[in-house]
């Protein structure tokens, strides 16, 4: 069996529990190791084969030329410089990256690209939902990585987002949209280096969504070893697809299928590392 690579997620030094379980899932089943990068933590960084910038609280403005009022929940400064860094460490080995919401938005910031500080700067009219649940056109460039990754030119998405970017970072292209807000963002001539504005990691039972996962650990480690586990795993996704999907029509469905799928793959799958 082949060496799984391991996976940095970059974390605030408290919270994001279930993103953290999300992730961590995620990468499990796309065969790969993982371990958390906190301020307070990070001795496993030189180590690392991958790094996920995952979501959280407001990027202090300041970062991006903003008002120092510019946010809406309370500032983690110390999370903002140490991923930062992180950034550059990884860039400096050509270590694969996937950001994630607010990962997003910092790589963004990192390559001189700025934020909207909130949703209504970009529109005051606009009507923007939250779910973890996939309620948003998510319209895929062609051409891009993440087209080629997801094999669609629009797909349906989650939204847990009240910050967005607005100038695009230097060498980066804006390669997915909704409703003009930009969904996602990648680095060209650079081994792996996507980042998307919704949160895949609770969105596992939709195989669009895992493919991200799979590419990027792919990225990280062209060996990929076989796991009992996961291929069952993957069944059980497949037929919830082929079988569930065409006819799902209420919310509380999908609540009902993507708790019952957590608790099955919790019991069966030894993922946590």
């Amino acid at each position: 069996m082949a060496k799984k690579p391991l996976i940095g997620i970059c974390l605030p030094n408290k919270g994001n529990f279930f993103a953290e379980l999300f992730i961590r899932l995620n990468l499990y089943l796309s065969g790969a190791k993982s371990v958390s990068l906190r301020a307070n933590n990070h001795i496993s960084k030189d180590k690392i084969d991958g790094m996920i910038l995952s979501g959280g609280s407001d990027i202090n403005p300041v970062l991006y030329g903003g008002r120092k009022d510019a946010h809406n929940t309370k500032l983690d400064k110390k999370r903002d410089a140490f991923e930062l860094d992180m950034i550059s460490y990884a860039v400096k080995r050509k270590i694969p990256i996937f950001g994630i919401c607010r990962g997003a938005q910092l790589l963004n910031i990192f390559f001189e690209g700025d934020l909207y500080p909130t949703i209504l700067d970009f529109d005051e009219y606009i009507i923007h939902q939250n779910s973890i649940f996939p309620i948003k056109d998510v319209y895929v460039k062609k051409k891009t990585k993440l087209f080629d990754i997801l094999k669609k030119d629009k797909i349906k998405a989650n939204s847990i987002h009240n910050q967005a970017i607005n100038k695009v970072g230097e060498s980066l292209k804006v390669t997915a949209e909704h409703e003009g807000l930009i969904q996602a963002i990648e680095k060209r001539n650079y081994p792996f280096m996507l980042a998307v504005q919704w949160h895949p990691e609770y969105l596992f039972y939709i195989k669009e969504h895992r493919e991200l996962f799979n590419d990027f650990v792919k990225a990280c480690n062209k060996k990929k070893g076989w796991n009992f586990f996961v291929s069952i795993i993957e069944l059980i996704f497949v037929l919830y697809e082929r079988i569930y999907s065409p006819f799902k029509t209420e919310r509380t469905v999908d609540l009902l299928v993507f708790s019952s799928l957590v608790i099955l793959i919790i019991l069966i799958s030894p993922f946590s590392v």
